[in-house]
């Protein structure tokens, strides 16, 4: 008999947050529901009901247990009946819930307003951060010469991606944030009716990704180069005649063997912005 172990049973734990926005109370709808007679009531209900959605990717489910949606709300949410009456009036009329069928109802914001990842990458995006801060240098290229080369990687990737569209860009962003959700087809026929009538929320995330992705992209191309770039030449550093220079790609320092005998570990970034920023050259560094 094969035996598995319970440990290996268990399931990765995925967390859940609401991306309350700083604007919140400010929105004019959230505004005008204040203002009503119970305002502030209502709006308790509404971020609960945001709340009960967190799992369903902004999916109200009426499952039947009382009569009527309205019922079994006040039964889940510990609220008067006629209160989440009036509160669902109030959100369908500002288009806050859709009706998708006679048990389903959708809350369109909350695809921009759920926040999820496992225990796992939670664990991996620690050790990132970790790896980040013990990540240390010899010694500080200046922040000039950085900018400047990354100048130039931000010209050469504008004519590579001259032809990406903003549709294309979408499509991208659209698939990257809904490869995690819990239905990933729903959700991402959400944010696109999301973007089609120009939501000012949606339209701000997607082009803060797109900065983001458009950095990190900078960021790879400066990597590359620098691992790539030919450090075999290397005749001297500090005035010390080099015998070999050691250059693994993938790697952030090279291995710098003397011929007296000595070595040291030098960021690349260090020697080939030297040689391409700094007036170096191979022989004079």
């Amino acid at each position: 008999m094969i035996r598995v172990s319970q440990r290996g049973l268990q399931m990765s734990k995925r967390y859940y947050w609401l991306k309350l926005k700083d604007d919140f109370f400010i929105d004019p709808k959230i505004k005008k529901l204040r203002k009503i007679a119970g305002g502030d009531t209502y709006t308790v209900i509404l971020l609960k009901l945001m709340l009960l959605t967190l799992k369903t990717d902004g999916i109200l489910i009426f499952e039947g247990i009382e009569e009527t949606l309205q019922g079994e709300l006040s039964l889940k949410l510990d609220e008067d009946e006629n209160n989440i009456n009036a509160t669902l009036i109030f959100m369908e009329k500002m288009q806050l819930i859709v009706e998708l069928d006679a048990y389903r109802y959708s809350l369109p914001q909350m695809a921009l307003l759920t926040g999820t990842e496992t225990d796992a990458a939670k664990r991996k995006r620690k050790e990132r951060a970790n790896k980040k801060t013990k990540s240390v240098t010899l010694s500080q290229p200046s922040h000039k010469s950085v900018t400047l080369e990354k100048e130039n990687k931000r010209e050469e990737l504008e004519k590579e991606t001259e032809t990406d569209t903003e549709k294309e860009s979408i499509e991208k962003w659209l698939h990257a944030k809904s490869k995690n959700a819990n239905n990933p087809h729903t959700y991402k026929a959400k944010m696109r009716q999301l973007i089609e009538i120009q939501d000012r929320d949606a339209l701000e995330e997607f082009h803060s990704w797109s900065k983001e992705q458009y950095e990190n992209a900078i960021e790879k191309a400066f990597t590359k180069t620098v691992d790539e770039f030919d450090y075999s030449p290397l005749k001297k550093l500090d005035g010390k005649p080099i015998q070999n220079v050691v250059s693994d790609k993938g790697t952030s320092y090279l291995d710098i063997h003397f011929k007296d005998g000595s070595h040291m570990s030098v960021p690349k970034e260090q020697i080939y912005l030297s040689i391409t920023q700094g007036g170096a050259t191979h022989e004079s560094l």
